[in-house]
């Protein structure tokens, strides 16, 4: 199919769920949490563990930072927007009231987040989800011309601007608040190995008040590539590039081909200065431009991983579909896990695990997840939060006629 298919015509609604999607989604839950488990750690111990750090600690690091950082994040980002165009095609479908339905659903969405952040974990990403999902909304008519080059620009173009104006300045782009790395360790590592939970709820809430104060270019450019990747979902399933891929393995191959390939180069360029490769001038803002290496990447990821789970891989489907059907219980149930097992509030281990035994356990956290999500579904029908957040979405019984919830299931 051509890329810039105009179409206002929109794809036919999928009926029902979509198992290849659900394994996407487990397997972003899978990097997302592999992610946040190190970065409760290395956030405010990361020297030590570094300092402490063998060869094999060393391969790992690299591993995780070229293939998982960000990149996990970007599909999820992407199948986010795809979740959204599936809701709607339903919704249209039927005739249902889809814009109530799913302003409540991104009002409850919101409420999880500002729970996750203070309660949970300090790294929450589900408030910018709901907030951009409300922006997203008035997207919900656009062409699907408009929803790829959008959404290609707002992911790709930012972190280039961003390096071209390091290049420009000499110096990263300054932000608005900036304590500096040493002093935010000290910090959050005195918060998060107190004996008090009211402590580490204090630091959650004083890192997410000031995490775009502190980050700013870097979160300019993290929230205008969530939202393109929301379009870009959105565009996959309008043109059903995701959810028909028999139709469309000619371009998943090619996005395949050229987004994994182009994806790792720029994306070990730009992990360099995570592993301590100090550059400067035009070095460090390539470095930075590099940045555009995480989405394209996780595209190559998606189209590959669609192909495949297209045509099969039902052993590991039967894995990741379950995990990925609960993937909101799973994200807050792995940062509780994560926090409880680290935090001084909790068994305070945040000592205990080098970088090799931080991610086996955060790969045995999603095992174990994915196992009792499995269980969960053999049972009922929905995770206990996608339960919650479903009966919020719905609201009052007035708001739930047959055909709304007939177009939504699943």
């Amino acid at each position: 199919m051509n890329l810039l298919d105009d179409g206002s015509a929109v794809h036919r609604p999928v009926r029902t769920r979509v198992t290849h999607i659900d394994s996407l989604r487990g397997l972003a839950l899978l990097g997302i949490i592999v992610m946040n488990i190190g970065s409760m750690v290395m956030m405010f111990n990361g020297r030590q563990v570094f300092g402490a750090a063998t060869g094999v600690d060393m391969g790992i690091a690299a591993v995780d930072l070229l293939f998982v950082l960000g990149k996990a994040r970007s599909c999820f980002a992407f199948l986010f927007g795809a979740g959204f165009a599936i809701l709607l095609t339903r919704a249209e479908a039927k005739g249902a009231d889809f814009r109530s339905f799913y302003m409540r659903r991104l009002g409850a969405l919101l409420l999880f987040g500002l729970v996750n952040q203070i309660f949970l974990f300090w790294g929450d990403i589900l408030v910018t989800y709901a907030l951009l999902g409300f922006l997203l909304m008035l997207c919900a008519s656009w062409r699907n011309a408009t929803l790829l080059k959008v959404g290609l620009a707002l992911t790709v173009a930012p972190p280039l601007v961003d390096g071209l104006a390091q290049a420009v300045l000499g110096h990263p782009i300054p932000s608005l608040f900036t304590p500096t790395a040493a002093d935010r360790a000290a910090h959050g590592l005195t918060a998060y190995t107190s004996a008090s939970y009211l402590d580490a709820i204090r630091a959650n809430i004083w890192i997410g008040a000031t995490r775009h104060a502190s980050a700013t270019a870097h979160m300019i450019v993290y929230d205008l590539s969530v939202f393109g990747l929301f379009l870009l979902g959105s565009w996959s399933v309008r043109t059903g590039a995701l959810t028909d891929p028999a139709r469309h393995r000619q371009l998943l191959r090619r996005i395949a081909w050229w987004g994994i390939p182009s994806g790792l180069i720029l994306s070990a360029v730009n992990m360099m200065p995570f592993l301590g490769f100090q550059a400067k001038g035009l070095a460090a803002a390539g470095a930075t431009a590099a940045f555009a290496g995480v989405p394209i990447l996780a595209f190559g990821y998606l189209a590959a991983l669609t192909l495949l789970f297209s045509r099969g891989a039902r052993q590991l489907q039967a894995v990741l579909a379950p995990a990925g059907r609960m993937a909101l219980t799973n994200y807050l149930l792995s940062g509780a896990f994560g926090g409880w097992v680290f935090y001084g509030y909790g068994l305070g281990r945040i000592s205990a695990f080098g970088i090799t035994g931080i991610t086996v356990f955060a790969l045995l956290l999603f095992l174990a997840l994915a196992l009792l999500s499995r269980l969960w579904l053999s049972v009922f029908p929905y995770g206990p939060v996608e339960w919650l957040w479903r009966r919020l979405s719905y609201g009052t019984a007035a708001n739930r006629p047959a055909d709304l919830a007939q177009s939504m299931a699943g």
